[in-house]
């Protein structure tokens, strides 16, 4: 199962840190692997959330040649050049989590440009390969100018699509994006309930039913988990807190929104493998 991240303001919404808090809830609820990986080059990445800045930084010094580059790179040249088998994905992934969740790694040794252009030409090989070597991939993906992005959010089974509680950013997205409502399920980030745009007006005044939205509140506590490579033990540690616990709604939204969004992508990635059954493909 594909499943993207995606807002039409990936910053504000907070895409990054709420895919690395549900891909970690995700393992600890349901039986999965899952590997997950971004469709662009950036500094505030999933490595760095998952690993810590100093982790991140010694991925980068693996293969400084592109050509014989480790991580995402290095994979998409393999990929490029022919020179792959199914099994290969386990040589470019990372373990974040023993034997359920696993990051392809960005070396960053190449211009961003490059990158994209590369990752967009590979982009249906590679999916297809992680399909082979994993029952889920979560897609970090950007949301504008990048020539893989619509390729996959395509290709997804599910999209997670990140808003925020802006009414110019929210008219944008209904008024310009609604393509992908029809497999899509809705992420309010950086979540406040002192605004008046409430995930309930949110989903009142755009016909969005009640069970296919959900939010993330503002945390300051994991913020500083994602800065500092701590997403893992934060959300593994306070799982199961109590209520009186700080982080309780944080972590109560969190295991709620992995829970949906499994359930939504089983539910989509079911139907659409019966239709293909059906029309005989």
């Amino acid at each position: 199962m594909k499943i993207a991240f995606w807002s039409n303001a990936n910053e504000k919404c907070g895409v990054t840190s709420n895919l690395a808090a549900i891909s970690v809830a995700s393992v600890i609820r349901f039986p999965y692997t899952v590997i997950t990986m971004e469709n662009r080059l950036c500094q505030n990445n999933l490595g760095q959330a998952y690993l810590g800045t100093s982790n991140v930084k010694m991925q980068h010094a693996v293969g400084t040649n592109y050509y014989d580059g480790g991580g995402m790179e290095g994979l998409l040249r393999r990929i490029y050049r022919g020179d792959y088998q199914t099994n290969i994905i386990p040589q470019y992934r990372k373990e974040i989590i023993p034997k359920h969740l696993y990051y392809i790694p960005q070396t960053r040794v190449i211009h961003s440009e490059i990158f994209d252009y590369e990752l967009n030409h590979d982009i249906h090989t590679l999916l297809q390969l992680i399909d082979e070597n994993s029952e889920i991939c979560f897609i970090d993906t950007a949301c504008r100018n990048n020539l893989s992005s619509k390729n996959i959010l395509d290709e997804a089974d599910l999209i997670v699509v990140n808003l925020c509680q802006n009414a110019m950013l929210l008219e944008d997205f209904f008024l310009n994006y609604s393509s992908l409502i029809p497999k899509a399920v809705f992420l309010v980030g950086n979540y406040t309930a002192h605004s008046n745009i409430s995930s309930k007006r949110i989903a009142m005044k755009y016909d969005i039913p009640y069970d296919n939205i959900t939010v993330i509140p503002s945390n300051e506590m994991y913020r500083n988990a994602f800065l500092t490579g701590n997403v893992v033990e934060f959300i593994s540690r306070n799982y199961i807190c109590d209520k009186d616990n700080p982080n309780y709604h944080f972590i109560h939204a969190v295991r709620r929104a992995a829970h949906m969004i499994i359930k939504r992508a089983e539910h989509f990635h079911n139907y659409q493998n019966k239709e293909i059954s059906r029309c005989g493909i």
